[in-house]
């Protein structure tokens, strides 16, 4: 390759780099935008907490929507702030689905971050009673980053059984991970334990770990929260 080639595709690896970072950027606005439409239609579950770690401070909050019997968008997103960084990171993950037997669904939907935008079809899994609620998403994946497909799972499973007229127990447990074919490459895990009261307001302790790379590095922050269920 000579000279001026090699400066080429140097300039043009430069401008894809910043066109990615611009289309995140514009994909993430317009999905904030339509989170906050959503909420005015059909039947809403919205649950917003806030964490305070040893690490980052985050917000989490979690849209489950149905617009018939067949249709629903689920959203799940967090706002995290690094002590050491001090950078803000946002992600959120959302699928529309639609009903095709009991409990089960087809879902597409798409896992934007700061450092991807991840596609997805794959199936969906709901069921929930006054006590136990569970959301499973599995998935094939694209990564527009690493320009590779793979496999994803989201879970959602929240546990509050009673334990008095005033007072419910409180457990929330977050499972998220993707593969490419090839590798691992990140996963985390969300636990929240404490108590719920009649006005559905929840506080207590937890923690969330996140793990990346074929090597599995983990990171740990402890915290607790305070929680609000609508």
């Amino acid at each position: 390759m000579d000279f001026w080639s090699a400066n080429f595709a140097t300039v043009n690896h430069h401008n894809d780099g910043i066109y990615l970072v611009k289309l995140r950027k514009r994909i993430m606005k317009n999905v904030f935008l339509l989170t906050l439409l959503l909420p005015f239609w059909g039947k809403t579950q919205i649950s917003v907490q806030a964490y305070g770690g040893n690490k980052e401070t985050e917000i989490l909050g979690i849209y489950n929507k149905d617009f018939s019997n067949k249709w629903n968008y689920f959203a799940s997103g967090t706002i995290a702030y690094e002590y050491d960084s001090k950078k803000v990171n946002p992600e959120i993950y959302q699928n529309l689905n639609y009903g095709i037997g009991k409990n089960w669904g087809v879902s597409a939907g798409v896992h934007i971050s700061n450092k991807d935008v991840m596609p997805s079809v794959g199936l969906a899994y709901g069921k929930e009673n006054d006590a136990l609620g569970i959301s499973i998403f599995p998935a094939f994946t694209y990564s527009t980053d690493a320009k590779e497909f793979g496999l994803g799972l989201y879970t959602l499973l929240e546990y509050t059984p009673k334990i008095n007229e005033r007072l419910n127990f409180y457990s929330m447990l977050i499972v998220e991970s993707d593969f490419s074919f090839k590798k691992h490459q990140s996963s985390s895990q969300v636990i929240r334990l404490g108590l719920e009261n009649k006005k559905k307001m929840q506080f207590g302790i937890g923690s969330t770990i996140s793990q990346t790379g074929s090597n599995f590095e983990t990171d740990v922050n402890f915290g607790v929260f305070i929680g609000k269920k609508f």
